[in-house]
């Protein structure tokens, strides 16, 4: 008896305590070159099982727990190589298939993102060489492709060069179900799609177009299937002229077009404009399977004020409705108050420092400008703007709050310069910092950050470099360098160190948890990609140095090391609100039901009864009543009456029901349905 009643209290702990806690570690290094860092992750998802797919780098040798991520023996010059994977983990940690492409002779194959649509479906944008010389080979994923059999990468009668962007899709088995390969071409000033023996004077080279893959950048595929891509153009080329090679650019009048080609063919041509002296981004829209191009928009429009302009590739994201957002960051070349206009967006301007900036813009599904969102500095000498830099690193989209999160840095800011977004001030010694904006209309709602006490120099600064938000929880990976406050605790890191961990707050910026990876290199960087499946949030990055991760330590000498790892917290599944109710004796649900009205639910866990409060709005009623749907896991529902207790205040008793977890759905006036998770807890405890 007694043994069967210790099991049973076990069991219930067990069920109403939060699961907080590591539940694997997974790690690969291969071996680099001295000075490479080769072993990283790019991107992660998850499906609706919870099986999560990374996308990342790896160098020759590299194998996650006995499992070689190149499945076939490299030769040729391997000194150089960086390849590329794709891999599937169940949720247990355990390696399901993998793919990877992998090129002889030092010819780098590299992925530079990868989606997944509709929970059939990964797409995979990646970096290839196909072979056109004896002796050249890819190992692309599953097939091993030589000059002999290339065409079943590119059609045989194609004239274009060997480098090409890969777009992949496979099923979540890891079975291909297509690929498409784009290059970029140029048209001269003649009308003539310039070929290779413009380069290299080698007229053997005359069949060959002279051409680039596609420059690397973000994308995002809408319901429809078709595919966003963002770029950072280089319309500007080395050819012979004359005594030697002449650099020519569509302003020097040398070009005049750029193609787009797509399998090896022609498909594309547009002649552009709006473009200032170097680079400006760029983003397309293409049909499904690239059969048309639908769109084009270059987002600034020339300026005298420019000279570089846009450096880095920049994220994508798309939300229900189809809106494209576009975080990124222009390098310091604007004049001291100079200011670009968006293609295509009437008033819409980027006002002008000479420091790098952070943007943000939203385009509807016609990549029409809706508006244009960015850091700006006020009250700040002219002369630090060539050391002063914001930066937006990465965004993600939570439509439950209609909300949209960006993850940004600063650098060199010393503590009486200002920052503005919005217009809405904040300190510029918060240094590393995610910024909350309703994404209808780009008004600044919040922001959280990493304070740093010492910040006068690069080392000072935090880096974010992804972003995670779900359930009123920003989830982020910084590297951070010096001593930082966080939850009224100071994080010391020697002068010449930084540490990595993964920090939490709620919407409001409100610190919520940190969890230290115990690395304190001179080179350690962010952690790269996050996933959240219910309570399971996996965290992904590489580190140079040794790094411990729960009880498990990860460290390869003299190389970089990926790592993976499965970070288990059940109230992760529910939303969390900070109230200050004396009657809240456990955490809270709540359902945001928009801007400034919520649904809470509190205690929950719970014992007998649950406290229902209703923050700017109000329950539909009839006759007077309030009901409720109840339903429990074996998915039976129930209607139950709220109690009224006070102006937008209800109880609802649950004393009979037996010990699990119910969905409790509400409904609001406005007729909109609100679901909250509620946990009954065994009366046993607290007695």
């Amino acid at each position: 008896m007694r043994k069967t009643l210790t099991f049973a209290l076990l069991a219930l702990m067990a069920i109403t305590a939060h699961a907080q806690h590591f539940d694997w570690v997974k790690s690969y290094s291969g071996q680099e070159p001295t000075g490479k860092f080769w072993n990283y992750i790019v991107s992660s998802v998850t499906d609706s099982h919870g099986n999560l797919y990374v996308a990342g780098q790896f160098a020759n040798g590299a194998a996650i727990g006995g499992h070689e991520l190149l499945p076939i023996t490299p030769h040729g010059s391997q000194a150089d190589n960086i390849n590329a994977t794709i891999v599937k983990f169940s949720p247990d940690g355990q390696v399901v298939w993998s793919k990877a492409l992998h090129a002889n002779d030092g010819n780098p194959c590299t992925v530079n993102d990868m989606v997944i649509v509709g929970d059939t479906a990964l797409y995979v944008m990646s970096h290839v060489n196909i072979p056109f010389r004896d002796g050249e080979y890819i190992y692309f994923f599953d097939t091993l492709v030589t000059k002999d059999n290339a065409s079943i990468m590119m059609h045989s009668d194609s004239t274009s060069a060997n480098i090409a962007t890969a777009f992949s899709i496979l099923n979540l088995d890891g079975e291909f179900q297509e690929h498409h390969y784009l290059q970029i071409a140029w048209i001269d000033s003649t009308g003539q799609v310039v070929t290779l023996d413009r380069q290299d004077g080698n007229t053997a080279s005359s069949s060959r177009i002279l051409n680039q893959d596609f420059p690397q950048g973000p994308f995002c595929v809408d319901r429809d299937g078709n595919i966003y891509i963002g770029q950072v153009p280089t319309d500007i080329i080395a050819l012979l002229d004359g005594s030697g090679h002449q650099w020519f650019s569509i302003e020097n009048g040398k070009l005049s077009g750029v193609v787009i080609m797509v399998d090896g063919h022609s498909r594309f041509t547009f002649f552009p404009e709006n473009r200032p002296a170097l680079s400006n981004y760029r983003i397309f829209k293409f049909s499904p399977h690239f059969e048309s191009l639908l769109q084009y928009r270059y987002v600034f429009a020339d300026t005298p004020y420019w000279d570089e302009d846009v450096a880095t590739s920049g994220r994508l994201a798309i939300d229900a409705d189809g809106n494209i957002y576009l975080c990124n960051t222009v390098s310091n070349n604007f004049g001291g108050s100079g200011s670009v206009s968006l293609v295509g967006g009437s008033d819409l301007t980027l006002t002008g420092r000479e420091a790098d900036m952070g943007f943000l813009i939203k385009y509807n599904s016609n990549l029409i400008p809706q508006y244009i969102q960015q850091i700006d500095y006020r009250n700040t000498p002219v002369s630090s703007f060539s050391t002063d830099h914001s930066y937006f690193h990465s965004m993600a989209i939570d439509e439950d709050s209609n909300a949209l999160f960006v993850v940004a840095s600063t650098a060199n800011l010393e503590n009486t310069d200002s920052m503005f977004v919005g217009g809405v001030q904040f300190p510029a010694n918060k240094n590393a910092f995610f910024l909350r904006f309703d994404k209808n209309s780009g008004h600044f709602l919040s922001y959280g950050a990493v304070p740093s006490n010492s910040i006068s120099t690069f080392r000072g600064r935090a880096n974010l470099t992804n972003v995670l938000c779900k359930n009123n929880r920003v989830f982020a990976l910084p590297a951070y360098q010096n001593n930082i406050h966080w939850l009224d605790n100071d994080i010391n890191i020697e002068p010449s160190k930084c540490g990595k961990g993964l920090f939490i707050w709620d919407y409001a910026g409100t610190p919520l948890q940190y969890i230290d990876f115990n690395s304190t290199s001179s080179s350690s960087e962010p952690g790269t990609a996050l996933a959240l499946h219910d309570s399971a949030l996996y965290v992904c990055g590489y580190s140079t140095s040794s790094m411990t991760i729960a009880d498990t330590t990860v460290y390869v000498s003299g190389s970089s090391l990926a790592y993976i790892a499965r970070y288990v917290d059940t109230a992760f599944m529910t939303p969390y609100v900070h109230t200050n109710d004396p009657i809240d004796t456990g955490d809270v649900s709540i359902t945001l039901v928009d801007d400034g009205a919520a649904l809470v639910a509190y205690p929950n866990p719970f014992r007998q009864s649950v406290r229902i409060k209703v923050q700017g709005g109000q329950l539909k009623e009839h006759n007077g009543t309030v009901t409720a749907i109840l339903t429990d896991l074996s998915g039976r529902r129930e209607e139950v009456r709220l109690t009224p207790i006070g102006s937008g205040q209800y109880t609802l008793d649950l004393t009979s029901r037996p010990q699990a977890t119910y969905l409790l759905t509400l409904t609001t006036a406005d007729g909109k349905q609100h679901t909250v998770r509620l946990l009954k807890q065994s009366d046993i405890f607290d007695k």
